[in-house]
């Protein structure tokens, strides 16, 4: 008895190739979470330790770091997300708090105003 012939040599006809999944233009708060976690691990550490000097710019630049990955994400909106939840973290040092990282996102693509 022959086998069936299972193999064909032909290429397939090309399907459409998936759509591609429409994100939402707010990133949810899961997104951006990691991002407001370490934003406010560098802003704790701002606050109980010198405010001039090397580690101030380093901790500028992880702020700024912070924004970029941020932005990233989901431009202004995700930018935005971030500082309400840093604001939502601990209100009665908010003010303080946005100020630092506003000034460090400075020029940031996508800066929410």
């Amino acid at each position: 008895m022959k086998r069936p012939l299972t193999t064909s040599f032909s290429a397939p006809p090309n399907p459409e190739p998936p759509a591609a999944p429409e994100r939402p233009s707010v990133p949810s708060w899961r997104e951006v979470a990691p991002i407001v976690a370490a934003l406010v691990t560098i802003l704790e550490a701002i606050e109980s330790g010198p405010k001039a000097g090397p580690a101030m710019r380093a901790h500028r630049s992880s702020l700024r770091r912070q924004g970029e990955a941020a932005a990233a994400l989901g431009g202004a909106d995700a930018l935005e997300t971030a500082l309400q939840q840093v604001a939502d973290a601990d209100p009665a040092r908010a003010a303080l708090r946005l100020d630092l990282v506003r000034d460090a996102w400075t020029g940031l693509p996508g800066q929410p105003g």
